[in-house]
Parts: structure tokens; C-alpha cells; sequence
């Protein structure tokens, strides 16, 4: 009996207990098919809007000459200084500068440190922006400085530009007779970390030298490119900075035997893009280059086109130019080209004239054009911005690059730097597949309308020592042209910088 009554006991318990795990877990089902109350909290939200800064805009000095010091024959050394002029104007409308108002207003000039010995300095140009200000001023300088050194010759112009974090320099070389300067000028209050990538025409250069280059605040540094990339011949410069920004250039001067034979200060071309246009491009003395041409080797004075693909895979590229009398010159070339090699293109078909080079890709590129020509006699008959010593053969022969450069808002000025060639031209491309008509309003003088049919280029004849301002130009791509018996030279006009945007913080 005792043990009839235990089983029941134990049988009891087990049904209660699978009784008990079941209403566990019908609870437990229930809780989960039921909407359990949630509480979140999204992150902070705070709107700021930075202060406006001033807009500047850095010119690069004076020319330097490397081994000027027998003591240290690394260093270099500046030798007279440039010819600048510089103007702003006020905006006011809508839009960044798209009012009427054509007089221009004055700059605030100040020196940075020279990366080089001696009395010169790149020049920065700043202009005040007012608190609240929604749209920027536009402001635009140049400099122009004629050589006549015994080993530096020819004419040399820039205009004066935005300081950035990720440029592009494609000009220079390294191999005989080749002296270039990579230009890193520095005007933030921060000093800035550089790193340069170079690439050559058989590809990526290892350099240790090239990464962490310092550039301290307000100051330019110089590095010969022949230190990090000896024996290029087509090199392209990738410059990218932490911590400030820096205006980079490139100086580049040629000497063969005792002649020299040119040099030119290139600003930074157009970053990777699958379409890059490079205006006013200037094709002179060709027939004397020709003749002149070595059966030996390829003579770099004949013009070309270099181009880059910065990316991982090959690119099919089409080269296409038009004179800016409107006539079609032709493809000048259509090809793959190597992702990480320097392509050469050469241009020799082009006759004497003014061209607009379009580069088409399927995957980004960066682009520049050099042409150079051949004064008539040996002879010069000044400088200007140049040191006392002259050689018999100055600005007999001189050479320019000519960047590529990005579209323009409706309103912009364009720098002419004084005392620069014989004949300076100031060029517009008008890439739409519109018509465009614009007004051009000279340093001094009545402003005159201008008609660009769709897909051309016009030139027209440029005051030296001046500002001009084009306006109805929305789109269009504008360069300055310099040019003489023996001496050429070229700068694009650039975007205004756009003043600080608001920005949304989220607050841990």
C-alpha cells in the first residue's frame, strides 16, 4: 500500500511538472508574438554653419636655379622676381559673381617664405569675405617672369591658384638636360604632411623620399623630382597632403649642351576624369622644328599630349582637336593605354595655330599638352623679372605646358600678367552643344559681346597687366596665352573657390 501510494505521488508530481513547463512555455510564446514597448534614442543632431574664410589664392615666386650655392649643390636659389598683377570683384545676386558690376576692387598682397635662397617669395592673395556672406567674390591673379640666364632662358607665366589636398602634375622631366622643381607652397596656419606618387612611362616610380614630405605653415618647400624619379622622361606627379593644403607646381627648364633651351612654371591639371579638355593649346614654328628634328631620337620639341591612367584597369582613349577657326583637325590618336604608364601622344600633324585638345575615356585619366618653338634669331633684346647676366642665345627656343581645366561659372575673371610675349591672347572653348553668347570686359575699354558657336573655341587679343571680366559664360573653359619670337607660355583660368558650406554634426 506504501508503495501504491509513492508511485501515485510521483506520478502527481510528474504531471504537475509537465503541467508547469508547459504554462512556462505558452507564456513564454506569448511574450514573443506580443509587441514588447521599445524606448531609442536617435543621436543628436546640430546644425553648424562654419564662418566664411577669406578667399586666397597663392602665386608661386619667383624661378629658382638648383646648385647656385657651390657648398650645397642641393639647394636652390631664386634669381629676379616675377611681374604679378591681381583684381577682385564683389559678388552680389543669386549667384557667386552673376551680377552686372564690372569695377574691380582691390586685394590684400602679402609674401610667404621662399623654399629657396634669396630676395624672392611666393605671393598670397587674399580677399576679406563678410561675416554672413553666401557666395564668394571672385578674385584672379598671374605672374609672368622672362629668363635670361646662362643656363635658365625663356618666358615663364602662372596664374595664381587654390591651394589643395589632391593635385595632379603632369609636365617635367628628368632625364639629360632636364631640370624640374616640384613647387609645394604652403599658405594654411597648419603645417602640411605631403605625400607625392610618381609615374613614369614605364610605370609607378618606388622613391622612399617621395611620402612625408613636411611643408611648414607659410612657407614653400622644394623637391627636385630628379631626387625621387631619376631618368623619367614623362613623369606625372600625384600630390597628396594631410593636415594643410599646398599650392603645387612644377618648374621645368631644359638645357641642351651650353643652349638653353626654355623653361615654364605648369600649375596642376584637371584630377582623373573620363572627359579632360585642354584649351588654347599653341602650335608655333613648326616647320622649323621639323627641320631641326634629330633622325636619332624623338626631339622634345615637337608638341604632344601626355596622359595617364591612374586606375587599376587599361583605358580606350580618343584624342580629338579642333582649331578655333572652327576646322576639325582630326583624331590625333585612338588607343588602350596601360593603367600606371605615361603615355606620350604625339601631335606632329597639327599645323601652326591655336587648338582645343578633348580627351575621351572609358575610365579616368589625367592629361596636359607641351608645344615649344623657335625664335628667328639668337638674339633677345630684354628681360623683364630676370637677373643682370644674359647668354647670346636667351629665349631662343622656349617651350609650354597647358593644362587641362574644368568648366566655368557664368561669371569669372581672367589674369593677364604683365610685361609677358609679344602677342597674349586670352582663349574660350565652349564645349556645350548650345551656342553661348558673352561679354568680355577689358582691364580699360568698352566690354564687347562675343559669340562661341556650340562645340568651338574663340581667341581674341589680350591687354597685358590687367583683369578681364567674362561674363554670360556658364560652362565655358578659358585659358591665357602668351606668346613671341622664341618665347611661349600659357596658364588656364580655374574655378573660384567655394566659400565654407553648412554641415550637420552628430553628437555621440
Amino acid at each position: 500500500m506504501t508503495n501504491s501510494r509513492s508511485i501515485l505521488r510521483g506520478a502527481s508530481r510528474a504531471v504537475a511538472g509537465v503541467v508547469g513547463v508547459g504554462v512556462v512555455a505558452a507564456v513564454i510564446g506569448a511574450a514573443a508574438l506580443m509587441p514588447l514597448p521599445g524606448h531609442s534614442i536617435g543621436p543628436a543632431v546640430v546644425p553648424v554653419t562654419p564662418v566664411p574664410t577669406d578667399q586666397q589664392l597663392v602665386c608661386p615666386g619667383p624661378l629658382l636655379a638648383l646648385a647656385a650655392d657651390s657648398t650645397n649643390a642641393g639647394s636652390a636659389a631664386s634669381f629676379g622676381s616675377p611681374s604679378t598683377v591681381s583684381g577682385s570683384l564683389a559678388a552680389s545676386g543669386s549667384g557667386a559673381g552673376s551680377g552686372t558690376g564690372t569695377e574691380l576692387g582691390t586685394v590684400q598682397e602679402s609674401r610667404l617664405k621662399s623654399g629657396g635662397v634669396g630676395s624672392g617669395a611666393p605671393l598670397l592673395v587674399t580677399v576679406p569675405v563678410a561675416d554672413g556672406s553666401t557666395t564668394a567674390p571672385l578674385v584672379a591673379g598671374g605672374q609672368s617672369q622672362r629668363a635670361t640666364e646662362d643656363d635658365i632662358a625663356g618666358l615663364a607665366t602662372s596664374a595664381c591658384g587654390v591651394a589643395s589636398a589632391d593635385s595632379w602634375l603632369v609636365a617635367g622631366a628628368t632625364t639629360i638636360g632636364q631640370t624640374s622643381l616640384v613647387l609645394l607652397t604652403n599658405p594654411t596656419q597648419v603645417s602640411a604632411t605631403v605625400d607625392l606618387t610618381v609615374y613614369g612611362e614605364a610605370g609607378p616610380v618606388e622613391s622612399a623620399g617621395a611620402t612625408g614630405v613636411t611643408v611648414p605653415a607659410g612657407q614653400q618647400k622644394v623637391v627636385p623630382l630628379a631626387g625621387i624619379a631619376p631618368n623619367v622622361a614623362a613623369p606625372v606627379v600625384h600630390v597628396r597632403t594631410r593636415g594643410g593644403e599646398v599650392l603645387a607646381s612644377m618648374q621645368q627648364s631644359f638645357e641642351q649642351g651650353i643652349q638653353p633651351r626654355g623653361v615654364e612654371l605648369s600649375a596642376s591639371t584637371l584630377g582623373p576624369s573620363t572627359e579632360q579638355r585642354v584649351p588654347g593649346v599653341m602650335v608655333r614654328t613648326s616647320k622649323a622644328i621639323d627641320a631641326g628634328q634629330s633622325d636619332e631620337e624623338y626631339d622634345v620639341n615637337q608638341p604632344a599630349l601626355r596622359v595617364l591612367v591612374p586606375g587599376a584597369k587599361a583605358a580606350h582613349v580618343s584624342v580629338s582637336a579642333v582649331g578655333e577657326s572652327g576646322t576639325e583637325a582630326g583624331n590625333a590618336y585612338t588607343a588602350t593605354l596601360k593603367p600606371g604608364v605615361v603615355t606620350e601622344i604625339p601631335l606632329t600633324q597639327l599645323p601652326d595655330g591655336d587648338y582645343t585638345l578633348t580627351v575621351t575615356s572609358d575610365a579616368p585619366v589625367v592629361a596636359a599638352a607641351r608645344t615649344a618653338t623657335v625664335g628667328s634669331s639668337s638674339g633677345t633684346s630684354g628681360s623683364s623679372g630676370a637677373s643682370g647676366s644674359s647668354a647670346s642665345a636667351a629665349a631662343h627656343e622656349d617651350f609650354a605646358w597647358f593644362t587641362a581645366s574644368a568648366p566655368l561659372p557664368a561669371r569669372f575673371l581672367a589674369a593677364v600678367a604683365p610685361g609677358a610675349g609679344d602677342s597674349v591672347r586670352l582663349h574660350l572653348v565652349n564645349p556645350s552643344a548650345t551656342d553661348a553668347a558673352v561679354s568680355v570686359t577689358p582691364p580699360s575699354g568698352p566690354a564687347s559681346r562675343i559669340e562661341i558657336p556650340a562645340g568651338s573655341a574663340v581667341s581674341l587679343p589680350a591687354q597685358r597687366d590687367g583683369v578681364y571680366v567674362v561674363s554670360g559664360a556658364a560652362g565655358l573653359v578659358a585659358s591665357v596665352g602668351y606668346a613671341g619670337d622664341g618665347v611661349i607660355s600659357a596658364s588656364a583660368v580655374e574655378r573660384p573657390a567655394p566659400l565654407a558650406s553648412p554641415i550637420t554634426v552628430y553628437t555621440r
